[in-house]
């Protein structure tokens, strides 16, 4: 590096060659440590800018942000002691600006990161904003008038409190205004209350002369947004998306081994558990996005099966074709295999994915291979729960050249439960957004109307035998649901795979009892049941109170925090102001 001293003009009125004696005004030029004492002693007697040498330090740049790696702590405790100017020279065309001289760690390709964020500026610039504007030779300029520019990276990401805080609102200004073009795919994950609904709205209002699908997994959230959609938005579940389009004359099946016996009579005599193993091996079939045929789909998965189940799986899926009877999940498939939803780019101009941590293979597949339009795919990770039912992960399996940021405030979560909650997950980048406190208590009972929240619907239904002027959330279905399984449990015994598509260990509950304990179970309960609006407390799995809050949250203590981190994740960010604890956190 050229010293500055020899990029001056030379005047003898001068003390030395960086000093302008018209303004007092001084430039130091640092290239190695330098002490707060120092800094100090010469501000006192000149007004001094400051130019920090990381010509051999990472740098890059994002939108309009410059990413400076810190050289060491002794530049970075020195560049906050300096009162003027402080500038860096990174040996590309583009200077830094360090008007917030606040250190940041951030991760960039993968790699966390130490570093300053700053403002880009030129070398003219440089000499404006100094005395240099009054000393600089021509020959100073073009030296450091460099050619090289600064690599531009497609993303950064906050990886500490004071990063979250800075680049929050800025990812959020980005997704608004940023212009969405042909193909791509723009992903923003969005930690739970960080206002998501909020932004997609704020979105379609912006793009109000584009005619945008809003696509969710869950019928609930869909009606939720229905409520509030825009006039360009139309809402729509993957399932009511799907039999729009297909050309469907029958009903929808459900296939169980009862249903199975009306379609195939001649297997009624059958093994439950073959008729069992048929459907689940045709359901696997629906859901693989890596076979359209059912011959090379069993030649793969079954190669050794006998040559009745192989002939008699070919017998569904050509009765599936010819709709003798059809299920969701073979909608899906044929509308994968032929490409139909293709229509979509010329019905809409815009998709947006909400809870896009737990979707549907095929529908995600459908959706990246069959359409051009700009895709937002909206969600939490950490709020993935839905993976037992088939669901995937989409933001882990989007193309590698898609635009993912990250929403980091909670305006729901005040502190300290919020600073509670990020250091109870690894990676957990999440910060409060609002003034109001939310605080987490361990082993006390709410002493106001509270939302208490079971992992099983077992632990439920005991603590509501034990709790007066009690509403459990769609009691009434799942109590008919409860009795047909128990009267079911008495005939047959589940299969496996049965037992794993329920979401708790509730068959085995009931398997437990007779018909007069449940019966009893049942009436204990409705003798404390109430209205919601007279209720004290108001019970709900975790699972149905997903997106949702409240004031008041009590968490029972049968969450294995372990095996279902996500799940305790979603149960510990419902609460507003208080979360109860049955367990320590």
């Amino acid at each position: 590096m050229t010293h500055l001293n020899a990029m001056v003009n030379p005047n003898s009125n001068r003390e030395h060659n960086t000093f302008d004696i018209i303004t007092n005004r001084d430039v130091e030029f640092q290239h190695s440590v330098i002490s707060i004492e120092s800094i100090k002693s010469q501000e006192e007697t000149t007004d001094t800018d400051w130019i920090f040498d990381v010509t051999d330090k990472y740098t890059c740049i994002w939108c309009d942000l410059a990413v400076c790696e810190i050289p060491n702590s002794n530049w970075e405790n020195a560049v906050k002691a300096c009162n003027n100017n402080v500038i860096l020279c990174t040996g590309k065309k583009e200077w830094i600006l360090l008007e917030d001289r606040e250190s940041y760690t951030i991760e960039i390709e993968g790699k966390k990161r130490n570093v300053w964020i700053g403002k880009i500026i030129t070398i003219d610039d440089v000499i404006q904003r100094t005395c240099l504007k009054n000393m600089f030779t021509e020959e100073g300029k073009k030296t450091f008038s460099y050619t090289d520019e600064m690599d531009e990276t497609n993303i950064i990401y906050a990886r500490c409190k004071k990063s979250m805080k800075l680049l929050d609102p800025i990812f959020r200004e980005h997704v608004i205004d940023i212009e969405y073009e042909k193909d791509m795919v723009y992903a923003i994950k969005s930690v739970a209350g960080s206002g998501k609904t909020t932004t997609l709205l704020k979105l379609a209002d912006v793009n109000k002369d584009k005619k945008i699908l809003y696509l969710a997994f869950n019928r609930a959230i869909v009606k939720e947004i229905q409520s509030k959609r825009k006039n360009n938005m139309t809402c729509k579940t993957f399932d009511s998306l799907i039999m729009q389009h297909s050309n469907i004359n029958g009903r929808i099946t459900n296939l169980t081994p009862y249903t199975f016996n009306e379609i195939y009579p001649w297997l009624k005599k059958r093994p439950f558990k073959m008729k069992q193993g048929f459907i689940d091996k045709y359901n696997k079939f629906c859901k693989d996005t890596k076979s359209i045929d059912m011959k090379e789909f069993i030649k793969l998965n079954y190669r050794d099966s006998s040559d009745f189940t192989k002939k008699h799986l070919n017998t569904m899926w050509n009765d599936t074709l010819e709709q003798k009877f059809i299920t969701f999940d073979a909608l899906k498939k044929l509308a994968f295999i032929s490409k139909s939803m293709s229509c979509l780019d010329d019905q809409y101009d815009m998709v947006f994915i909400d809870e896009a941590q737990d979707f549907d293979p095929i529908m995600l597949d459908i959706l990246l291979r069959d359409t051009t339009i700009p895709k937002v795919f909206v969600g939490d990770p950490r709020q993935a729960i839905y993976e037992w039912r088939g669901a995937v992960n989409s933001f882990d399996n989007l193309p590698y050249d898609s635009h993912v940021v990250e929403f980091y405030t909670s305006f729901r979560i005040g502190n300290p439960a919020c600073e509670e909650i990020r250091g109870s997950f690894e990676e957990c980048w999440m910060t409060a957004g609002t003034d109001s406190k939310t605080m987490i208590y361990h082993h006390e009972v709410p002493g106001t109307n509270y939302h208490y929240l079971f992992r099983k619907w077992r632990s439920l239904l005991t603590c509501a035998t034990e709790i007066t002027n009690i509403w459990i959330n769609d009691f009434d279905n799942q109590r008919t649901k409860m009795e047909r399984l128990h009267t079911k449990l008495q005939k047959y015994k589940m299969t496996k795979e049965e037992q794993e598509d329920e979401e708790d260990d509730l068959p085995k509950f009931l398997r437990e009892m007779t018909e007069e304990e449940l019966a009893d179970l049942m009436n204990s309960i409705e003798d404390n049941l109430v209205h919601k609006e007279d209720a004290e407390v108001c019970m709900y799995t975790i699972h149905s109170y997903k997106g949702m809050e409240h004031e008041n949250i009590r968490i029972f203590n049968d969450i294995n925090i372990e095996k279902e981190e996500n799940l305790y994740y979603v149960a510990l960010t419902r609460g507003i102001n208080n979360i109860y604890m049955d367990t320590n956190i």
